[in-house]
């Protein structure tokens, strides 16, 4: 979700701090390292980023309904975003996040925006690819829709690999 000038965007504030306040809480776990984040009521709001992912990739993910579909508020910390010792399990890329805005929100999984690799583009049935190595999809949230595989016909969140059978993080 995209900023409304130096103050930000007052309903995607007050939807992460609403959430946070159902789950009765006022810290962020980042979904890498596990450290806890401070979450401010004004932008930024976290010393990382929030964004919203269909697959809950950790208990740190709080359930949510966007548009009567169930999404997972997740967050990352500034440390992780930066560090490029997260690394892709089937390639080994550096996952980068440097390019993201700090202390706002995403609307979409960032981990399955930009695939490094095929393994991350194939159905997770099949396991065949559902791009071509040199296809993309036109929008960051397009990887975080559900597809159905063109081979097998399941319809499935493909892009959105499971953090933990993904990423590794390196000292």
């Amino acid at each position: 979700m995209e900023d409304e000038g130096n103050h930000g965007n007052d309903e995607t504030r007050c939807f992460i701090l609403s959430t946070l306040a159902a789950h009765q809480l006022n810290r962020a776990a980042c979904l890498l390292c596990g450290g806890l984040m401070a979450v401010f009521d004004r932008y930024p709001l976290v010393d990382g980023t929030f964004f919203l992912t269909p697959k809950k990739h950790s208990a740190a993910c709080l359930p949510t309904k966007v548009e009567g579909k169930m999404q997972y508020l997740s967050a990352v910390c500034m440390g992780c975003m930066d560090n490029k010792r997260t690394l892709c399990r089937f390639c080994g890329v550096p996952w980068d996040g440097s390019s993201l805005v700090l202390g706002t929100m995403y609307s979409y999984d960032i981990f399955a925006a930009v695939p490094c690799c095929q393994e991350r583009s194939k159905c997770n049935s099949c396991k065949k690819p559902l791009l071509s190595v040199f296809q993309r999809l036109n929008y960051y949230s397009d990887y975080s829709q559900d597809v159905a595989c063109p081979h097998c016909g399941v319809t499935d969140h493909h892009f959105i690999k499971s953090l933990q059978g993904t990423y590794q993080s390196q000292p």
